[in-house]
């Protein structure tokens, strides 16, 4: 009973490493299957190839919503520029409040936020700030 266990598992084996061309027993097709098994250091590298890359992201704002994707943006470590336009034309008062909230978020993270021109915002995260130049 024992012996026809050790000898199922050496087919097994042997199926395993049969090589297709000569019929032979071939490590090498079980080191080929090796092969395909993803090291811990490639899959890190794939995951965090972008890592430490910083990207301007245009976001236009039609709601005090849109602040909510400001915010992620600025969490990933984003630069936003903001078209406030469509608040701007609809409801000057919600524009106010998306200001202020953006304003306070850039407070809480330490980012900056400035306007540029009549009908755009530039929203900056951590450790990025923008130069104001004094007159």
């Amino acid at each position: 009973m024992l012996g026809d266990k050790i000898s199922k598992e050496k087919s097994r084996e042997e199926e395993y490493y049969e090589d297709t061309d000569t019929g032979e027993l071939s490590m090498s097709r079980g080191f080929r299957d090796v092969d395909a098994v993803k090291y811990e250091e490639d899959i890190l590298s794939e995951e965090f190839l972008e890592y430490g890359v910083t990207y301007v992201k245009p976001i236009k704002l039609r709601s005090l919503a849109d602040v909510q994707r400001v915010n992620q943006e600025l969490n990933e470590g984003n630069i936003v520029l903001g078209d406030i336009t469509p608040l701007l034309n609809r409801d000057p008062q919600e524009l106010k409040r998306a200001i202020d909230q953006l304003k306070g978020i850039c407070r809480g993270i330490g980012g900056d936020i400035i306007g540029i021109g009549e009908s755009k915002i530039l929203v900056t995260p951590t450790n990025i700030r923008i130069y104001r130049k004094k007159e």
